[in-house]
């Protein structure tokens, strides 16, 4: 017979894993999602101006502007629909959204519900956990490695952690 204590020690490591997957992943997304919305509106913006300055100069006698302004429009909204800046970032942060609940979960898993279960249930539980992180892991987009180090960075410089986390912590000093 296995020693429960021994199962419910290698569960918690496992939890404290799958969360700092999660977080890192999290953020990583969240920082992506930021770049790209922005992506969209520089795009998009100019692009809705210069079609817009385009169909005023139709009206004048200056058809070289006309022509160029509407080459600009049509340069930008092709970007646009090719790099498809804003699902890329509803992408992102729908993948961050999800590992968000898979990091809160893990943690109420670990911090309330386990000690209470029973060794089947305990099984069970960190098994999906760890199937939701390895499912968010195959269907999100790649996290860019820039936003993976800017994640990193503020994760390691305590802007992702709670407050009531940083009294306990100071408190245990």
């Amino acid at each position: 017979m296995v020693d429960k204590s021994k199962i419910v020690d290698a569960v918690i490591a496992e939890t404290y894993r799958i969360e700092e997957d999660a977080l890192h992943s999290m953020k990583g997304h969240f920082n992506a999602g930021s770049l790209w919305s922005k992506a969209h509106l520089l795009l998009g913006l100019p692009s809705a101006v210069l079609a817009a300055w385009a169909g005023i100069e139709a009206f004048s006698d200056n058809p070289e502007m006309t022509a160029i302004l509407a080459l600009l429009a049509a340069a930008l909204t092709s970007t646009m629909t090719f790099l498809s800046p804003q699902q890329v970032a509803d992408n992102h942060k729908n993948s961050g959204r999800e590992y968000n609940i898979l990091k809160n979960r893990v943690r109420r898993f670990r911090e309330i519900d386990l000690l209470q279960l029973e060794d089947d249930a305990i099984t069970k539980t960190i098994t999906e956990l760890a199937g939701k992180r390895d499912a968010l892991n195959s269907m999100s987009p790649d996290i860019p490695r820039w936003a993976y180090e800017k994640a990193k960075k503020d994760i390691d410089a305590g802007r992702a952690d709670y407050n009531i986390d940083k009294e306990v912590s100071d408190d245990s000093k």
